[in-house]
């Protein structure tokens, strides 16, 4: 497999997260800053090593990530966290402790998008119902100690499915516009499980 390049992880990222929606080379070029033909040959070389799926619908082509390639949920798992480390490496490090009792948390909202002007720091996170106790303790230590506002949207592993199977607007919206700081795999597994229903 060939490295990818920056705007061929982009594309898969985009089509990772925002996974309802149908992309097609035109869609993505606009999404992602290139030319539709640009997008259309990155499309396709993805596909070719078996990264993408395709549909056509018309004369439309519309691509989605092939969770059954087992290659490309480790590619996407190893995507998420490059962009973790590269655009939220502050937050991995600020939020250690937390993300050790977890099995996923995405940081999302202003704090990504303007983060020296953002108030506040919205994370969802998703754990096991037991350890409840453990992380709301953690999570007042970390409120008595941040400067910013913290909200905080809580799932267990099951609600989150839940929520992303009927499609509900809040949490689509947070994983299309957020980072990923743990639970990388367990995330992919999740929306591959989900997108198979579709």
């Amino acid at each position: 497999m060939k490295r990818l390049t920056k705007k061929e992880s982009e594309i898969l990222l985009t089509l990772f997260k925002d996974f309802t929606n149908n992309y097609n080379a035109n869609s993505l070029s606009k999404k992602i800053g290139i030319t539709p033909r640009g997008a259309l040959k990155m499309l396709k070389n993805l596909k070719s090593q078996n990264i993408l799926t395709s549909r056509e619908f018309g004369k439309a082509v519309f691509y989605k990530i092939n969770f059954s390639d087992e290659y490309t949920i480790k590619l996407m798992s190893i995507l998420l966290m490059e962009e973790a480390r590269e655009k939220a490496s502050r937050w991995l490090s600020e939020f250690k402790e937390l993300l050790e009792c977890i099995e996923i948390a995405i940081i999302f909202g202003s704090i990504i998008r303007n983060p020296k002007t953002a108030n506040d720091i919205d994370l969802l996170i998703v754990f096991k119902k037991e350890r409840y106790s453990m992380i709301e303790k953690e999570i007042n230590q970390r409120r008595g100690i941040s400067a910013k506002i913290m909200h905080i949207v809580k799932q267990t592993p099951d609600d989150l499915i839940k929520n992303l199977k009927k499609k509900d607007e809040v949490v689509l919206n947070i994983i299309k516009n957020c980072y990923v700081l743990q639970g990388y795999e367990k995330l992919v597994k999740i929306i591959e499980n989900v997108t198979s229903l579709q």
